[in-house]
């Protein structure tokens, strides 16, 4: 029995002793007095312009010093949306939350597909150009060289160029050549 009891004071004692150690500054919270003599809480400490003895509250130690507020006795709870965006916003060298990050890397992502896209069009664009000349230049080479060439016509006759209808096609093929290749 006696054994009994000992360890449970000892369990006990360990407990207490880790639960101090485990406490977190998150239940540190600044209470003071506003001019109209109302309480203001805030996770932060009073403006530089409340006096020490209209401070409430104050937290027994303070982690990472952080700046009074320059104007008002009021905190963040109680800001208008508008005044904590600009607050962020005036700040740019503050560390980016997770979700800015996010943002960012979406943004560079679908840039990066954007620029990809482009890359692979203007390589299509260019293979067929590149084939598109190939074509001409060829069939420029068999206008010069005499070889005969035919069309065929509406109705499905074909035809054969001759000398006027051949210097025509040079003609033609030499205005493609310098357009676009």
């Amino acid at each position: 029995m006696f054994a009994c009891s000992h360890v449970v004071r000892a369990t006990l004692a360990v407990a207490i002793v880790l639960g101090g150690f485990t406490s977190t500054p998150s239940g540190a919270q600044w209470a003071w007095k506003d001019g109209n003599g109302r309480v203001v809480y805030s996770d932060r400490p009073p403006p530089a312009d409340v006096r020490a003895a209209s401070i409430v509250r104050q937290p027994s130690r303070q982690l990472l010093p952080t700046p009074a507020p320059a104007t008002g006795a009021v905190d963040d709870a109680t800001k208008p949306a508008d005044e904590k965006n600009s607050e962020t916003k005036a700040a740019p060298n503050a560390p980016k939350t997770t979700a800015e990050r996010e943002m960012e890397f979406r943004k560079r992502q679908q840039e990066r597909a954007e620029s990809d896209k482009k890359a692979a069009e203007e390589q299509t664009k260019s293979a067929t150009k590149t084939a598109e000349c190939d074509r001409a230049r060829g069939y420029m080479k068999s206008l010069e060289d005499g070889v005969r060439i035919s069309k065929t016509d509406a109705s499905g006759n074909r035809e054969f160029l001759d000398d006027a209808a051949r210097a025509a096609e040079v003609e033609r093929t030499r205005k493609i050549l310098q357009s676009t290749c």
